[in-house]
């Protein structure tokens, strides 16, 4: 009996040991794969630099997807400043858009997009775009390390894209640093 206890409690043992193991690998391979790639971003980019990537269907699915900058601060990654759906640039401009006939991403295809950090929204500033850029060069310039931003994809699915998001999708984080000259 007491042998018996023994080996109970050296198979308890083991499992307890193990099951962190499983249960991280379980994590690291999902069931349900990413819906989407984002590629061709670089390490490191300049304050105004334009940030040229794509965003690539690797479901089976046909996808819409509104693509997002978002910036680490305060511990939490949040929406870059002046956020607007990277896809639609219009929408810095309108506060509500209305997808009568969306643009779909088809299994398998991609779509180059841009992503202009200084585009200025027509309600930021009077003063005009080269001083909308200088005032964020400026705000870069006094940071004590680079700005980390990343690109968020959310990918939505269904005939009405009424659905709840089907998945967000995160880039790679990527730098942001002063120009030297602008110093």
């Amino acid at each position: 009996m007491n042998c018996r206890g023994l080996i109970i409690a050296a198979c308890a043992g083991c499992f307890c040991f193990l099951a962190p193991t499983l249960i991280v690998t379980t994590a690291q391979n999902p069931e349900n794969p990413e819906p989407v790639e984002v590629n061709g971003l670089g390490p490191t980019y300049t304050s105004c630099e334009l940030v040229r990537f794509a965003i690539k269907n690797i479901s089976q699915k046909e996808l819409y997807v509104e693509v997002y900058a978002e910036q680490f601060e305060s511990g939490s990654w949040n929406y870059a400043d002046h956020p607007y759906d990277i896809r639609d640039p219009r929408s810095l401009y309108i506060m509500k858009r209305v997808n009568t006939n969306p643009k779909m991403l088809k299994p398998g295809a991609f779509e180059s997009l841009t992503w202009d950090r200084c585009l200025r929204p027509k309600w930021a500033t009077s003063e005009g775009d080269s001083s909308f850029k200088r005032s964020i060069i400026e705000k870069d310039s006094k940071s004590d390390s680079p700005i980390l931003q990343r690109l968020r994809v959310d990918t939505y699915v269904g005939p009405e894209l009424a659905e709840k998001s089907l998945r967000r999708t995160y880039s790679e984080p990527f730098k942001r640093i002063t120009n030297k000259s602008t110093r």
